[in-house]
């Protein structure tokens, strides 16, 4: 995105910015010609307000011909591109699609600045219709989606294009709770139906988002929020909306029966009782890596590397498995690995 993909390709002027009125003729022209391809085609919405625009971003998924993955060189060759960064699988494509002097002139009042003029055109392809929705979602308005990400990241939630998550102690992966942008608005109190509906100025973003129940602008600039403002370093809406927003009332959010928002969370979407399984299995991880290792074993019985390997391979055995060792205190661990080193008569 952006528009920066062929700047070394093509002499200066080239690669004009699109005023808006040219922008819509080159993306209904291009929605047509992408549909020949896919079922579902959709461009995020701009921010408000934008007067001109670097490319032109289309999401996809669901080829017509079922069953047979349409490749990139396909698409440049519907949209028509003379350059292409071609990328397969579900990933995004660039192209460079001319831009008529006539498209130009009849959208345009500045003059004509090269012969051949082109517009940068980024497709991505999803995998389904949930994952055009999301990036739709997230992707569209500007940095409203960041704006309504960076709310949900104040409470310990995890959220982007591809769904709704809670960040899990290393090693484990996220706990993800939903991919439905639908369901995600539902749960911060937004309303589907009033983004749908669109905004006439960025500020009118700012309020739909300040509608979360989550909103509290105090929470926006708390320490644990730097490294999201470093990652969104540049996005000018974004920070535009950290000052709108100082003086705006909080929401009063308040997470009783839960403990906070991610109890809430998890009972909501039917992951505790696996988010708690996960916090027993790093426990019983950390316990045995802790109290039951080839370093202590060592210690205790002064083997070398295959003693220790036989001797712990035997404790294990004897318990029956090492998850019967969790909880044990820590000399009847100890007589148990020394009671094995007699049993299988090994010596320092």
């Amino acid at each position: 995105m952006g528009g920066r993909a062929f700047l070394q390709e093509f002499p200066p002027g080239s690669l004009p910015r699109l005023p808006s009125s040219l922008y819509a003729l080159l993306k209904n022209r291009l929605i047509i010609a992408l549909s020949t391809l896919y079922a579902i085609v959709e461009v995020p919405q701009e921010a408000p307000e934008k007067r001109d625009h670097g490319d032109i971003d289309f999401v996809v998924a669901c080829p017509l011909n079922y069953g047979e993955e349409v490749t990139s060189e396909q698409v440049g060759r519907m949209l028509g591109a003379v350059r292409s960064i071609e990328l397969d699988g579900n990933r995004t494509s660039n192209y460079a699609v001319e831009i008529s002097h006539e498209e130009w002139s009849s959208t345009s009042t500045d003059p004509i600045l090269s012969e051949r003029m082109y517009c940068q055109v980024d497709v991505k392809v999803c995998g389904d219709e949930e994952g055009v929705e999301g990036i739709s979602v997230f992707h569209g308005y500007g940095d409203l989606g960041i704006i309504i990400c960076a709310i949900a990241k104040t409470y310990g939630l995890s959220l982007n294009h591809k769904g709704l998550k809670i960040a899990s102690p290393p090693p484990d992966p996220p706990m993800h709770l939903t991919s439905s942008p639908r369901v995600i608005f539902d749960f911060m109190g937004l309303s589907m139906d009033r983004w749908m509906k669109g905004f006439d100025t960025v500020e009118d973003t700012f309020k739909f988002a300040a509608t979360s129940r989550f909103f509290d602008p105090r929470r926006l600039h708390v320490p644990s929020m730097r490294t999201f403002h470093k990652f969104v370093d540049g996005r000018n809406m974004y920070h535009d909306f950290l000052t709108w927003a100082q003086d705006k009332t909080p929401a009063e959010y308040t997470p009783k029966p839960y403990q906070d928002a991610v109890e809430e969370a998890l009972v909501v979407f039917g992951k505790k009782a696996e988010w708690d399984a996960a916090a027993h299995e790093r426990h019983a991880r950390m316990w045995l890596k802790n109290n039951f290792n080839g370093k202590l074993v060592a210690e205790w019985t002064g083997l070398g590397w295959r003693g220790v390997k036989a001797v712990m391979d035997d404790v294990r055995s004897s318990v029956g498995g090492e998850r019967a060792l969790l909880e044990m205190d820590i000399e009847k661990v100890k007589g148990l690995v020394l009671m094995s080193q007699r049993s299988l008569e090994l010596s320092a």
